[in-house]
Parts: structure tokens; sequence; C-alpha cells
């Protein structure tokens, strides 16, 4: 990577990584507020409404563990190139969507494409870059564009949907296909395997995948019917009973599709920890802002994703120097205070709510978390790709991404019920719900306050230390 020419090449490759993973992620909160439009065009109840959203994270959560795994047995850069020309066909699809079922099978689909392409997109950054400086960089720009396209999206739906709600399904269409058109010439090769190929762990997949389904779905279920909702228990009881027969499965499987030695590894496991935990409670916060925002302070849907821009001009700007810092200096320290400058954007909102002004009161709680949230998010990642090597970086790379996905659906799910249960005890809602989300990010900051520390300088992201 020392030649210019191979700076360039390796500097393509980057960027159509980070298109890539900019998509996915930004299709999470896009169509959010696009449905009251999206309601009134097509008649949909409350119910069903709220699946146009969530179907997306139940593809995505449920698939991802599988995504990791196939990419690596099966080659990183095809099943890369493979998602996303599906994700690019469903994404087409949208435009012409004319009820309910059919919008939320085309989010569905989009959701499990993003599976495979987010996990197999960011073993293909450790394969392209080489160890030390460069690929922490490269990491940290790859964090920042995935963080800023969940946080932006709110934006871009905004102003895509003053054309039409169905641009906020169709854009991403043009950009996935011009990805994968240069993917193939710009990205390395997948390397030929000097023995048999591993088996694949069919007995593995066809239980944790429907067991990840059945526990996203029943989350989510949660947070519109309420946990005492039959599809809501019913959903995770069953989630239980395959997850745990996931658990027997691998212990016998000779080539497992989850090694479970892999949960012993310290960085990795308390990086999802802290992965869930804190984009739970940056999706909870979110929630309750936006209503807030909306119902209370009376801003349109543009304006109120508007004040949440600061934050991912803040991850764009500032993720990739935090995760050189992470490479040089370790990650707890930093996953630490990044937490606890996003609690204190919690009780700064919480304390000022209804006594500041609206603008001030964004504005004021924006900045700390902004600035958290560049820190924590590369800091996880970081974390957790130091502790595994190469031909485990797909399957790592789902286990963190699908705790950043279930752990946003947990703590959303929760939110809602404080949320709805608030006027019941006598408080006022948005205060109960924010409080909520706010102990919950001192709880967060705890637990990352916690982590394994280096004695010594860490090991270059994608290679375990000794």
């Amino acid at each position: 990577m020392s030649t210019p020419t191979m700076r360039g090449a390796a500097g393509l490759a980057l960027l159509l990584l980070c298109t890539a993973n900019f998509l996915d992620a930004m299709d999470v909160s896009t169509i959010g507020v696009a449905l009251p439009a999206i309601q009134t065009e097509l008649g949909l109840e409350a119910t069903s409404l709220q699946w146009a959203v969530s179907a997306y994270v139940l593809g995505y959560g449920g698939f991802l563990l599988l995504g990791g795994r196939v990419a690596d047995i099966f080659g990183h850069r095809r099943v890369f190139l493979w998602g996303l020309a599906v994700f690019a066909a469903a994404s087409l699809s949208g435009g012409f969507v004319d009820s309910g079922p059919t919008l939320i099978a085309a989010r569905l689909v989009k959701g499990i494409s993003a599976a495979f392409t987010a996990p197999a997109a960011l073993a293909l950054l450790l394969s392209v870059f080489g160890e030390g400086p460069a690929r922490a960089k490269a990491l940290g720009l790859f964090a920042s564009t995935g963080a800023a396209g969940y946080v932006l999206g709110m934006v871009l739906g905004g102003v895509a949907t003053i054309v039409s709600w169905r641009a906020t399904l169709v854009m991403g269409a043009p950009v996935a296909l011009l990805t994968l058109a240069l993917a193939p010439f710009v990205l390395p090769a997948d390397k030929r395997r000097s023995g048999p190929r591993p088996s694949f762990d069919w007995a593995g997949a066809i239980t944790i995948t429907p067991g990840l389904l059945l526990f996203v779905f029943g989350i989510t279920n949660a947070a519109s019917e309420g946990w005492g909702a039959t599809p809501t228990w019913g959903a995770l009881v069953g989630a239980a009973a395959l997850i745990a027969l996931f658990f027997v499965v691998e212990t016998r499987h000779s080539d497992p599709m989850v090694p479970l030695a892999i949960f012993r590894k310290a960085k990795l496991s308390h990086a999802n920890i802290v992965a869930g935990l804190f984009q739970g409670v940056y999706v909870g916060f979110q929630f309750v802002a936006t209503l807030y925002y909306q119902n209370v302070v009376g801003w349109s849907a543009l304006i109120t994703g508007l004040s949440f821009a600061f934050g991912g001009v803040c991850v764009m700007v500032l993720a990739p120097r935090f995760a050189t810092m992470a490479q040089k200096h370790g990650a707890t320290g930093l996953m630490t205070l990044g937490t606890a400058l996003m609690a204190l954007g919690y009780v700064v909102w919480v304390l000022g709510l209804a006594r500041l002004d609206p603008i001030l009161l964004a504005a004021l709680s924006q900045v700390p978390m902004g600035v958290g949230y560049a820190m924590t998010y590369p800091s996880v990642q970081v974390a957790a790709l130091s502790d595994v090597k190469e031909d485990q970086s797909g399957l790592a790379s789902g286990l963190l991404f699908a705790a950043f996905q279930i752990g946003g659906g947990i703590v959303l799910a929760a939110a809602s019920a404080v949320f709805a249960a608030a006027p019941g005890a006598g408080w006022d809602t948005y205060a109960a719900g924010a409080a909520f989300v706010a102990a919950l990010s001192v709880f967060t900051l705890l637990v990352a306050a916690l982590g394994p520390r280096d004695r010594r300088m860490p090991a270059a992201v994608g290679q375990p230390a000794e």
C-alpha cells in the first residue's frame, strides 16, 4: 500500500465500502418521517404502519449472524456484491408498492440484504488495509459513515418526502447500482482456499436465524402492542427455545456457524454489550425527542430531522480521528469518555425539558451527544475487531452489527413501555421517557468503564492480542 497507485485504489475501495455502509444505516431511519404521507396514501392502520420501519430492522437484525458467516465461507467480495444487488433491486421495487404488505415486503428484503453486505463490507475493509494507522483511519471513516447514515437518515428522508414518500424508498438505488458497477474492478478478489471449504453449519443456521428473527419481532412488537400481547411473548418464548437449541447444536458441530469460543474473547464481548446499550439508549432518546419536538413544540418532520444533524456532522468529522486514538491508546478509555459525554447530553435534555427554549435545548444536548457518539461508535468497532483473526472478521462484524440492531430494539421497546405507562402513574410522559433513557445511559457508562484495559500497545485491528 506504499505506492500512490495502491493508495488510490485502496481509497476508492474504501469509498465504495463506506457508501454501502451509509446506505445500509440510512435505510433504518429514513422512512420514519414519511410515515404520515404513507398512511394517507395507502390507508394503513397504525399497527401496520409501524412495520414499514420495523420490517427493515427485523431482516437486518435477524440475518446478521448468517450473513457474517456466509461471507467468511463463500467469500467477502462475492457476498457483498450479491447483497448489494438485492438491495438495489428492493430499493427500486419500493417505487411501485401499492399496499401495506408490498411495502413491508420490500423493506424486509432490503433489511435482509443489508445483513449480508454490512459484515462483508467490514471484512473487506480489513483485507484492503494493512495493519497500522492506515487501517485505523479507514475503520474510523467506515464507522463514521455508518453512524452518519443512521443519524442523517431522518434529514434525508424529510427532504425526499417533499417530493414523494416513495422517494425515501428509491433514493438509495442509483447510488447502490453505481457502487455495484465499480466494485468488481476495485475490491480485492476473494482468496483461493488451499484446502477444502469449511462445511456450512445448516443446523446452526436454521436455529439461530429464525431464533433472532423471532426475538427481533417480539421486542419490536412489544413497542407497538405491549409485552403482554400474545404475538410478543409467543415470539420471545419461541426465540428463547431456538437460541437455546442453537447453543446445543454448536457444541456438537465440527465446524460450527458460531464457534462458541468467540464469546470468550473479552474485548469482543465487552464491545458488543456496550454497542447494544449505547445504540439502544440513542434510539430510545430519538423516539422520545422526536415525539416531543413534533407533538409538543410543533416542529415539522424536516425541522425535527435537522435538529439531529449536528450529531451526524460530528460523527463524520471526528470519528476517523477517534478511531486512530483508540487504535493507539486503547478503546476502553475512549469508549468510557464517549458514553460519559452522551450521558451528559441526555441529562441536560431531561433537566432542560419545558424549562429551556427548544432550539437551545436541542443545541445544548446535541453537542455532548454528537461528540460522545463520534467517540463511542468507532471505539467499539476497534475493540471488537482487534480481538479476532481475519478469517472470523465477517462473523465478528455480524455479531457487532447484531448488537447494534437488537440493542436498539430492546431499549426502544422498554422506552415505549415507560412512555405509555407514565400518565397512569401521574408522571409527565416525555419527562419519564427521557429520565429512563438518561438513567440507562449512566448504566452504560459504568459498563463501558469496566471494560478490559490494554497493558501494552494494542494489537492492530483484525489481529488478536496474544
